[in-house]
């Protein structure tokens, strides 16, 4: 389970089943994930007229998920490969923000930034990466899943 303070839109996160979602609305118990506008045509009688009128009514179908029904999606070597980051050295990955590459180190613990201070917490999950990016440089990680 996620707690709401945690994500925002379009964060990747997962269902039980294991369905990879991405997050376009947070609720107060639940989060939306796919919204889809359906419509429909029917014809429409009008008054002494020889024309055919169209009415069409827009449906909108909400996909939604409980936060209790959510998890989080582990961080991979194959997961930081089809987000951009180049492996070069065992657990030395990089990630390149227009001119600016990023050092990290991938363990078993999570990857921590590379730095003359390295970061002491790990991230461990992929929308915590997505929230640190987004934090130091206001960059959105493409992720296809």
């Amino acid at each position: 389970m996620i707690h709401a303070k945690e994500l925002r839109f379009g964060n990747k996160v997962q269902t039980q089943k294991g369905k990879v979602i991405t997050v376009q609305q947070i609720l107060a118990n639940t989060l939306i994930y796919d919204t889809r506008i359906r419509v429909s045509w029917e014809v429409a009688e009008v008054n002494g007229s020889y024309r055919q009128a169209y009415n069409s009514p827009f449906i909108e179908e909400v996909q939604e998920a409980d936060f209790q029904d959510i998890d989080p999606i582990l961080l991979t070597p194959r997961i930081l490969g089809k987000s951009g980051f180049r492996n070069f050295v065992r657990e030395e990955w990089i990630y390149t923000i227009g001119n600016s590459h990023l050092d990290f180190e991938f363990t078993a613990e999570g990857l921590r930034l590379r730095h003359p201070n390295p970061s002491q917490v790990p991230i461990k999950y992929l929308h915590q990466l997505q929230n640190f990016l987004f934090a130091i440089s206001e960059h959105e990680l493409d992720v296809e899943l």
